[in-house]
C-alpha cells in the first residue's frame, strides 16, 4: 500500500513494555520517568508502559519485576504532561482486579 496522507496513523511507543523484557523487567522508577518526559517532550502520542507481558504479568512464571508495576505507571501519568499512558493487558494473565487497580490510581 502506498503512502496515503489519508491514512490515519497512531504512533505508540512500547519501550518501557514490550522493551523491559531485554532488562528483565527491571526497569526503576526514575528510568520510567525520564523516559517518559523525553518521549512526551518529542509528541509522541501514546507511551506503553507495564511489565513486559502486560498488567499482571510480574511473576515467577515471566519475571518479577524489580519496581511495581503499579509505581512506574502512576509515575509515568504524573510525568506526561501531553502523552496517554496505556497499559497492555493479555487475556488470561492480567485479571478485571488489574485494570480497576490502574484505573484507580492517584
Amino acid at each position: 500500500m502506498p503512502y496515503s496522507s489519508e491514512l490515519d496513523v497512531r504512533i505508540i511507543d512500547s519501550t518501557l513494555r514490550d522493551g523491559s523484557h531485554h532488562i528483565r523487567h527491571q526497569f526503576a522508577v526514575e528510568q520510567v520517568r525520564a523516559v517518559v518526559q523525553a518521549l512526551d517532550a518529542a509528541g509522541v502520542p501514546v507511551i506503553e508502559v507495564s511489565h513486559g507481558d502486560g498488567l499482571g504479568g510480574s511473576s515467577f512464571t515471566y519475571g518479577r519485576s524489580a519496581t511495581a508495576e503499579r509505581l512506574l505507571i502512576r509515575e509515568a501519568v504524573a510525568s506526561a504532561t501531553r502523552a496517554t499512558i496505556a497499559c497492555l493487558i493479555l487475556p488470561g494473565l492480567g485479571t478485571s482486579d488489574d485494570i480497576r487497580a490502574i484505573h484507580s490510581l492517584p
